[in-house]
């Protein structure tokens, strides 16, 4: 279905915004820069946001909202190995935000800026959201006997969680680490090593 006139250039400004946002910064970007880049005028930018910080809070809102899509356990598990569905989760993360410049300016923003932007309390309910599916699974694992049964589940769920964000992060600062596959695959090879227990079949 096609999205009223108004909604189209909504999404356009904030197509426009996520690559300008990571490629100089939330506090380097202008509103003139960011309607340059979506062909739109200042005046329709500010009609439609009124400030460049309700411009991240949509950015915001609407990048964790696809992330959450991409990597929703639920929909990633088809009744297989929990152990695997954690590493498409892991990998469809990974895949999103190599093709999502919006991310790239997310994880560069200071987090206590990002945490207190009014769109915080969407990155805060998805990390809940994750951390909990991530508990969830751990569960089915240890009665399916796939997952070790004498982990703390909730804080194996936040390793998982940390180990995730610190290899999307890893993709923006090649610098200290490179994000290759082998790094990837590696990492959940330790990872998932440390969950199973050793009786799946």
């Amino acid at each position: 279905m096609r999205l009223p006139r108004g909604e189209r250039t909504r999404q356009r400004i904030l197509d426009a915004a996520g690559p300008c946002f990571a490629a100089r910064g939330y506090a380097r970007t202008t509103v003139e820069e960011v309607a340059s880049r979506a062909g739109v005028s200042k005046a329709l930018v500010y009609h439609h946001f009124g400030s460049k910080e309700r411009i991240l809070d949509a950015v915001i809102e609407r990048t964790i909202a696809k992330w959450d899509a991409v990597t929703d356990l639920a929909s990633i598990t088809s009744g297989g190995s929990v152990l695997e569905s954690i590493a498409s989760m892991h990998r469809a993360a990974l895949d999103y935000a190599r093709d999502n410049p919006a991310m790239q300016a997310l994880i560069e923003l200071d987090s206590r800026m990002l945490l207190d932007a009014p769109a915080g309390r969407a990155v805060r309910e998805s990390m809940r959201r994750h951390r909990e599916a991530l508990a969830a699974a751990l569960r089915a694992g240890v009665e399916s006997g796939e997952v070790r049964d004498d982990l703390d589940l909730e804080a194996a769920a936040d390793v998982i969680l940390v180990h995730h964000l610190g290899i999307v992060q890893a993709v923006f600062e090649p610098e200290w680490v490179d994000p290759s596959e082998k790094l990837v695959e590696t990492g959940l090879d330790i990872l998932l090593r440390g969950l199973a227990s050793g009786r799946a079949t």
